[in-house]
């Protein structure tokens, strides 16, 4: 399934949201399902509709996003379309961050980090900042650090306490403590960054697995004269795990961010989450933003939510008569019973396993209806 990507890029949008499917697994391979997320239009200038589709009961919803990238396109072509355009920007001043949201599963890591022979995001655009810094005679810096349930944790130089975030004069939020290391190539960014790595999948497990579930933030700092650019690189927390309410408040804070900037709403609700409000001056004003939503394949359900924290502002909503799904009441000859039968919205497909109804609760079952999409 190939890629499609509206004309302009990141280069044009201050904020994008697009689908990244990952490849089916070696284990899922002899699956005969069809992947639940699909590319069924696009939109010369304007993005691509991507619908996700149950295969269990072929319920569908349809979102409008900025750019679709299927199983056949590699990570690289992800960074050269998405990535690449917003680098320049940060040697200019202007901030810039890419979220990778998705449940566990859904290859976001896999994504960010790749493997030595297919980089992912964060080695590609580190490696990109580093030859144009080289070139212009810049220094680039890096931090590393997570968030968890509000509180932020260095992953370059851990400490016994988290790092406390607090205003500045000019009422912008600083943490406080963070350490920021000079790199200056590829082989010095990988001993410094793996060993960041190696903390937060370590060091924590006594702590409830907090890094398992918490935001993992790379942040590269281009110092170039009086001139200071960041990137932020950021993999979200999984979203699968619903009873966890810090992750879900956080992802649901990040997501009205998400939507307000898309929209441009005329207020942005930075401060409902420390991780929103740390990044409020590489979101806001001129700066540039690209959410990832990675999808698996097999999960209707994960896919769903995941797309709709990333870019709820796209959800394209099905017409009444779409929504009414053709609800038919048929009335049984032999016990008096009504079948309620749900058909598909799009090929009118008997949904499976219906069972016969009283008729109290065949009414009762209509009555619900009208909350059946909710």
């Amino acid at each position: 399934m190939a890629s499609a990507t509206a004309a302009g890029g990141a280069s044009s949008q201050p904020v994008r949201v697009v689908v990244r499917l990952r490849p089916f697994l070696p284990s899922e391979a002899g699956s005969a399902a069809a992947p639940c997320v699909s590319l069924v239009g696009g939109h010369p200038g304007s993005g691509v509709t991507v619908q996700l589709k149950d295969p269990r009961t072929s319920r569908s919803q349809c979102y409008k996003l900025d750019a679709f990238f299927g199983h056949e396109d590699r990570v690289r072509d992800i960074f050269d379309k998405e990535v690449r355009a917003v680098i320049p920007g940060i040697f200019e001043g202007v901030n810039a961050t890419l979220f990778a949201c998705g449940a566990t599963g859904s290859g976001k890591t896999y994504m960010m980090q790749g493997t030595e022979d297919l980089p992912g995001l964060i080695p590609l655009a580190v490696s990109t900042i580093l030859k144009l810094g080289a070139d212009t005679s810049c220094s680039v810096e890096i931090s590393y650090y997570e968030v968890y349930m509000g509180r932020c944790y260095d992953l370059l130089e851990p400490k016994d306490k988290e790092i406390m975030a607090l205003d500045d004069q000019d009422g912008n939020l600083q943490l406080r403590g963070l350490a920021w290391v000079r790199v200056r190539s590829m082989e010095e960014f990988l001993e410094v960054y793996s060993k960041g790595e190696e903390w937060r999948n370590v060091a924590y497990t006594d702590l409830n697995d907090v890094s398992g579930r918490s935001h993992a933030v790379l942040s590269i700092r281009v110092n170039k004269d009086a001139v200071t650019g960041k990137l932020n690189l950021i993999d979200l927390a999984g979203n699968e795990d619903n009873s966890n309410e810090g992750i879900r408040s956080s992802l649901f804070a990040l997501s009205n961010v998400i939507s307000a900037l898309k929209n441009s709403e005329p207020w942005i609700p930075y401060r409902d989450s420390k991780l929103t409000r740390i990044l409020q001056d590489s979101l806001e004003g001129n700066s540039r933003t690209v959410m990832i939503a990675c999808l698996n394949p097999m999960e209707y359900h994960e896919a769903l939510y995941t797309v709709n924290l990333a870019g709820r502002s796209g959800h394209m909503k099905q017409p009444t008569s779409a929504r009414v799904f053709s609800r038919a009441k048929v009335m049984d000859q032999d016990d008096g019973n009504i079948k309620k039968v749900l058909f598909d919205s799009v090929d009118h497909t008997p949904a499976k396993n219906i069972t016969s109804l009283t008729s109290q609760d065949a009414v009762k079952a209509i009555k619900k209806g009208k909350s059946y999409r909710k």
